[in-house]
């Protein structure tokens, strides 16, 4: 198991995770690939003191790409795991 304080990644910050944030109050963060929906709800709201409301978890697939530089190949980007986190109407994370 995975202490809480590493479960956490990073934020991510995309268009449509700004717009998430603002409009419907969830947050969204990149997760270790060993997490589940109870062990990110526990460590969201150890370290930010929010009462989270849902947890939605899914696995983004490795994307491929061509690289330029070795003419053309294609390699992977990685894939990761994400966490899209609800929390209780006003309540807020600070992730500046």
């Amino acid at each position: 198991m995975v202490h809480p304080d590493q479960i956490i990644v990073q934020h991510v910050v995309t268009e449509k995770a700004t717009i998430a944030t603002s409009n419907l109050n969830q947050y969204t963060f990149k997760v270790v690939p060993g997490a589940n929906r109870v062990a990110v709800k526990a460590a969201i709201e150890k370290q930010f003191g929010v009462t989270v409301r849902s947890v939605n978890i899914l696995n983004v697939k490795p994307k491929a790409k061509r690289d330029r530089m070795r003419r053309g190949n294609v390699g992977r980007k990685a894939g990761y795991k994400k966490a899209i986190v609800r929390v209780k109407q006003g309540d807020t994370i600070d992730l500046v």
